[in-house]
Formats: structure tokens, sequence, C-alpha cells
């Protein structure tokens, strides 16, 4: 699990495919974003989330 100030992301399997991954951007308790679409690897899926992180977070700072 990663985090900023604000926001978490998870990484989980894919309850569909095995052997791939998904993750959810979320602030607290409530998602924000989830991946589009299953990845093949974990690491795959981590630098993907921590990109949408990074970006849900600069746009977030942005609007306060």
């Amino acid at each position: 699990m990663r985090e900023t100030d604000l926001f978490t992301s998870r990484i989980e399997p894919d309850p569909l495919y095995a052997g791939r991954f998904r993750w959810t951007v979320c602030e607290g308790s409530q998602i924000h974003l989830r991946s589009p679409h299953s990845y093949a690897t974990k690491r795959e899926a981590e630098q993907e989330a921590d990109k949408a992180l990074q970006k849900l977070a600069s746009t977030w700072t942005g609007k306060r």
C-alpha cells in the first residue's frame, strides 16, 4: 500500500483472472479510482497505481 497525505493505493489480485492484479486509489474508505484493466505483474500494477496516485494528488491539491 502506498500513500500520500490524502490518498492510499492498494494492489490486489484480480478476482476474475488468476495471476493478474488491479489497483485501487482511496481516500480513507472511499474509492476514488480503480484500474481500468488488470496487470500481469504486481510490480506493473504498483507502478501504474503510483502514477494515478500522483496525478490525483496533484489535481486535488491544486483545487485547495
